[in-house]
């Protein structure tokens, strides 16, 4: 998350509970109405299927998704999304 804030996104945890849609990925960051999706997973691990499904939704509505291991992936994923604005 502090990714995130030092390039001037603002960023939410998503935390899971039951009254919220399965499988969203684990961080939300927003800039200039822009909405950035990212799915935290170890090296070699890859998001379950419900995960997948939902990144694929949030992709076709329009918004930046990924899949990372890393802070260094993270902040390379937001600096291309960020071109999109």
């Amino acid at each position: 998350m502090a990714v995130a804030k030092s390039l001037g996104w603002y960023v939410i945890k998503i935390h899971g509970g039951p009254y919220q849609l399965s499988g969203l990925p684990d961080v939300l960051a927003i800039k200039d109405g822009h909405a950035a999706w990212a799915e935290f997973k170890r090296p070699g691990n890859e998001p379950t299927r419900i995960q997948a499904h939902r990144l694929r939704e949030l992709a076709l509505a329009g918004c930046s998704c990924a899949v990372v291991t890393s802070a260094g992936e993270y902040r390379e994923f937001l600096e291309k999304a960020q071109c999109r604005l």
